[in-house]
């Protein structure tokens, strides 16, 4: 049985919002604590804690919170500050921008990903002079 099944929250936050199998939701939905989607969504996901797709949900459009676990299929752009799962049994099409991945066995994703910390600062090197000399 995948993660997906249970409540699963980053350890933050509690679990405030969840959409049924038989939901079907249409719109920007944005909340400030976990949610989880087992039904359909097109849209906008918002949430300041997790996001969970369960492995019967579904989102087509783009999915914004801390950490992301995701069992199900998502076709958007994903963008996670914390970390991301994509579980064994989850699809993912589009876009992923996050600081941390986890990928089981059997997960699918087609598209970027871009796993750059926006808040580290990039070490800069300066330009390095090199100079050739014509000896034998």
């Amino acid at each position: 049985m995948a993660r997906t099944d249970k409540n699963i929250t980053s350890g933050t936050g509690e679990l405030s919002t969840i959409l049924g199998p038989d939901a079907d939701f249409e719109g920007r939905l944005t909340v400030k604590q976990s949610m989880r989607i087992d039904g359909k969504v097109k849209g906008e996901l918002t949430s300041s804690e997790t996001i969970t797709i369960g492995s019967g949900g579904s989102v087509e459009g783009d999915i914004t919170a801390k950490d992301v676990i995701l069992g199900g299929r998502v076709i958007g752009k994903l963008s996670a500050s914390g970390k991301t799962v994509l579980e064994r049994s989850s699809r993912l099409t589009g876009d992923l921008k996050t600081t941390r991945l986890v990928v089981e066995e059997g997960a699918v994703f087609n598209g970027n990903s871009d796993m750059s910390d926006a808040g580290a600062a990039i070490p800069q090197h300066p330009p390095r002079k090199i100079t050739l000399t014509d000896e034998e």
